[in-house]
């Protein structure tokens, strides 16, 4: 069996970005669920909400031709498909996913714990991963900037403060709902210092991008030193972070197991 070089190549993008996708997509159900729990306000699924969704998930098989931009021999149609559509699959994100968040939280008088702070931030981070991520899609732009580390700046955002926050918010929401875990002062300052690192570590990758740095070079000239400096020690505190958090969510695992009725027959079985 012989593969034409060039479907394998799109297939290969189209998995890799649908998937990356799907990942978001599916852990945003968290923030919708538990967001309304925390605010006693209804997400409510009107017409908008589902025309936006179901066009987002349309154009999400579609936008990952601009990935291939920079592809002299990718038909001139699917190029043009990939900007367009990339800007448009960005709105049913900002307008009514997080315009949706600000709404439901506005003037709820909910109370701040550790799972509702990072379901409200992941909708910062998967915004603001949105954007850079569209400007890159613009094709006189990707000509420049897909090649540097750019790219990796807005996938890091989205999956690193969007993505990831919800995943470990809902963990904590477990512990809460399911135990007995408080949140304490050291959720707070572990909730700080992965955002605020996070922050510079994607900070250091735009920025980078800005300047010309490519991806995936193994040295790098004087002037882009710097924004890797920036972004190793970033790195070296969302790692402690990461650990805060692990350890915090094992703790509470106890409470949860401490709340599991005893049943003496299916012991002995």
């Amino acid at each position: 069996m012989t593969m034409d070089p060039m479907l394998a190549k799109h297939l290969t993008y189209a998995f890799g970005h649908i998937f990356a996708n799907c990942t978001i997509y599916m852990a945003v159900i968290a923030v919708y669920e538990v967001l309304s729990e925390y605010t006693r306000r209804p997400w409510k699924s009107n017409k908008v909400f589902l025309i936006a969704w179901n066009c987002s998930t349309l154009f999400t098989l579609m936008i990952y031709t601009h990935h291939l931009l920079m592809d002299f021999a990718v038909p001139k149609w699917m190029l043009i498909i990939g900007q367009v559509f990339s800007y448009a699959n960005g709105l049913p994100v900002m307008v009514v996913t997080a315009y949706g968040a600000l709404m439901i939280v506005y003037r709820s008088r909910m109370k701040w714990d550790f799972a509702s702070s990072l379901f409200f931030l992941s909708m910062f981070g998967w915004v603001a991963g949105a954007i850079p991520a569209i400007i890159d899609a613009t094709i006189v732009v990707n000509h420049v900037m897909h090649n540097t580390k750019w790219v990796p700046g807005h996938f890091h955002t989205y999956m690193g403060m969007g993505l990831i926050a919800m995943i470990i918010g809902f963990m904590y929401y477990f512990n809460k709902t399911e135990g007995n875990q408080k949140h304490t002062s050291i959720d707070t300052f572990s909730i700080a210092l992965y955002f605020s690192f996070f922050t510079g570590l994607v900070g250091s990758f735009l920025y980078a991008g800005g300047i010309g740095a490519p991806r995936r070079w193994a040295e790098h000239l004087p002037q882009w030193v710097l924004s890797d400096q920036v972004g190793a020690v970033s790195g070296i505190f969302i790692v402690l972070a990461a650990i805060i958090f692990t350890a915090r969510f094992f703790a509470g695992l106890r409470s949860v197991s401490s709340k599991v009725p005893y049943n003496k027959n299916s012991a002995a079985s």
